[in-house]
């Protein structure tokens, strides 16, 4: 055991050594695999001493009945051992005071000498008897006090069998806390990398965004006809009201098909948001980009609707100045505010309630 716990404690050290040239996440989540991986196998240890030490207590509980029993028969004997002597002495002390006392042969209610030898032979016969008892009896009482020896000594053995995997499983709990623990930091560590990553991605994505607003979107594929985008006026009440809804939505969850007020899909928060400043929309990114006014991508207003997709038919979203955007799921599973992603096909402007 103490071989098997030297091997855990070796792993538990080796494995946090950072790799050269490793991703800081990647290497972060090789620790927390590793981590975990050595807990789970410490799991699997201790249900299994719990199993072994369960079978030293039984072993323990039958050896200790064994000493029990042992030892009752042993005083049992004891007392017979102790019993038979003292009839043994009664029956000497009963023909000492016989001879002592100097009686005739008819005081003895000996008529003949023929029932002297009688009672002479059955003296004889009961003392041998006698003699014989004991010898079984202080033969029994070795015996016994062998078979004591050898159960105390499987108790012994039991009792210190079941120290040693109860002092094993502490060890393994022992090792297996100090493992969560840094299994808790190595988390922490990585949920700090992964929003450090996800901060640094938003920032660039968010330059990115003021960039390409800046000069118009790269790439961005409009309808390809000039005459496609009219003299629209600018966002006034409506775009503020639908803004002003939506932002009161944020956290809220993305759910396909939902229009809320728990959950949301795309079009499902643009169509609430516009309805509560007036405006009726239909459910589906595709209708609304057909029924819409569009506008160049570069010439977009705060509460103008951004679309993905052939024909606006794949999400929509609000726009919200700086380059960022308003809507449900896009690049969370949760309603938010964040840099305008990937590449956004046209863009159409809510004019009237």
């Amino acid at each position: 055991m103490v071989v098997t716990l030297g091997v855990t404690a070796a792993l538990a050290l080796s494995v946090f050594a950072p790799r050269a040239g490793a991703n800081p996440i990647d290497d972060k989540k090789a620790q927390a695999a590793a981590l975990q991986a050595q807990i789970d196998a410490n799991t699997h240890q201790i249900e299994a001493l719990g199993e072994r030490y369960d079978g030293a207590v039984l072993a323990l509980q039958q050896a200790q009945a064994a000493v029990a029993d042992t030892v009752a028969r042993l005083d049992s004997t004891r007392a017979e051992v102790r019993l038979m002597k003292n009839l043994v002495a009664v029956r000497a002390a009963s023909v000492y005071r016989s001879a002592a006392s100097g009686g005739s042969l008819n005081e003895l209610d000996v008529t003949d000498v023929q029932e002297l030898l009688v009672r002479n032979k059955y003296a004889e016969v009961q003392s041998n008897a006698d003699d014989a008892v004991l010898g079984r009896l202080h033969i029994a009482e070795e015996q016994l006090a062998a078979q004591k020896a050898d159960a105390e000594q499987a108790r012994n053995a039991a009792d210190a069998q079941r120290k040693q995997i109860s002092d094993a499983k502490a060890q393994i709990q022992q090792a297996t806390a100090q493992q969560q623990q840094l299994l808790t930091r190595v988390q922490g560590e990585l949920a700090q990398l992964i929003a450090q990553e996800r901060a640094r991605e938003l920032a660039a994505a968010l330059a990115a965004a003021r960039a390409r607003f800046s000069r118009g979107v790269v790439g961005a594929q409009g309808d390809g006809d000039p005459g496609a985008y009219p003299n629209l006026p600018p966002n006034g009440p409506v775009a503020a009201a639908a803004i002003a809804f939506a932002r009161t939505q944020l956290g809220k969850p993305y759910v396909y098909a939902a229009a809320g007020p728990n959950s949301y899909d795309c079009s499902g928060l643009v169509m609430a948001a516009f309805r509560a400043a007036g405006v009726s929309l239909p459910h589906y990114s595709g209708a609304m980009y057909q029924m819409l006014p569009h506008v160049p991508l570069d010439s977009v207003q705060v509460g103008d609707l951004l679309f993905w997709g052939s024909g606006g038919s794949e999400h929509v979203a609000i726009y919200v100045g700086d380059g960022k955007l308003l809507e449900a799921g896009g690049s969370t599973h949760i309603v938010h505010i964040g840099p305008i992603w990937g590449r956004p096909s046209g863009a159409a402007r809510v004019t009237s309630a």
